[in-house]
């Protein structure tokens, strides 16, 4: 007989490992973790990031229970309010942003924050980005106050300690392809592994597999003509699986398909990140500089 997890995460991310401990810390006794990627390329995009976090605080008080031995000698930390995170959620989707949906981001995310800390993620103020120097004072600006020690790497590699030690199963190289849906309920997942086709049945299925970036049939069809052309900054598995899936069994599309959040890349550039040059976005990305036609 197949055996019957309490819940199967598809995904490889931060949201995907999150989920994973939180299902597990919320009495899920069999969690299965499943990501496509394998363990060499396991982390999403949030690997590529530098872990920086966005969440509310109230000042001082508030950042030293997320980072411990942090100081404000000569340092004005500011603050970061529900309302200036929920305006700023209004003003970068020109006011499309889910108003159920972001007010419980915003409420929520100190304490997810402090839940992250708490779970044994080290934490550090973003100096080099988010700050400047004032009259011998350093001031911190725009909200983004946090990374996490190490960036994404240390993130991702921090997170799936997490998991492991809470006995959550991983599987890499195992591609979700196919959700089972039986008699209006969601029974688990059809799976590619090891080239095999398999099915595994659970209580829950969590879908945290990312986007579409990666892939530019989805791309072009939702972003437009010339889209296919485009490079990605991140991994290559982000390729819309489980938003395709989802739909299949009568999921409604939702939200801003035909906007992205798109920046100057060197045309030389790989096609998507690659771990051997750096896990960071920025290193092959320029916010300014000297655009030419190649012809």
């Amino acid at each position: 007989m197949n055996k019957l997890y309490d819940v199967i995460i598809v995904g490889g991310g931060n949201a995907a490992l999150c989920s994973a401990i939180s299902a597990s810390d919320n009495g899920a006794k069999k969690v299965l973790l499943i990501d496509k990627a394998s363990k060499k390329d396991t982390g999403g995009n949030s690997r590529y990031t530098t872990g920086s976090i966005r969440f509310c605080y109230k000042g001082f008080g508030d950042l030293k229970k997320i980072i411990p031995n942090l100081s404000n000698k000569n340092i004005d930390f500011g603050s970061y309010s529900t309302s200036a995170y929920l305006a700023d959620m209004q003003r970068v989707t020109n006011g499309k942003t889910d108003p159920v949906l972001s007010k419980l981001l915003v409420n929520n995310s100190f304490e997810t924050v402090l839940w992250m800390k708490r779970k044994g993620l080290k934490f550090t103020p973003i100096y080099s980005r988010q700050s400047y120097k004032v009259n011998g004072k350093i001031k911190f600006w725009g909200g983004l106050t946090a990374e996490v020690d190490g960036e994404g790497p240390a993130l991702i590699n921090s997170l799936t300690r997490i998991a492991k030690k809470q006995k959550i199963e991983i599987r890499y190289g195992c591609a979700a392809k196919k959700i089972i849906y039986e008699n209006n309920l969601v029974k688990g997942v059809e799976v590619l592994e090891n080239n095999k086709i398999n099915n595994i049945y659970s209580k829950s299925l969590i879908l945290a597999c990312g986007g579409f970036e990666a892939n530019p049939e989805m791309r072009t069809r939702y972003l437009g003509p010339g889209w296919e052309m485009a490079k990605v900054r991140g991994t290559k598995h982000n390729t819309g699986d489980g938003l395709k899936m989802a739909m299949d069994i009568g999921a409604v599309p939702y939200g801003n398909w035909s906007g992205c959040h798109a920046v100057f890349h060197d045309m030389n550039g790989p096609e998507f990140s690659d771990l051997k040059i750096s896990n960071r976005y920025r290193k092959i990305s320029y916010a300014f500089g000297i655009i030419i036609n190649a012809n």
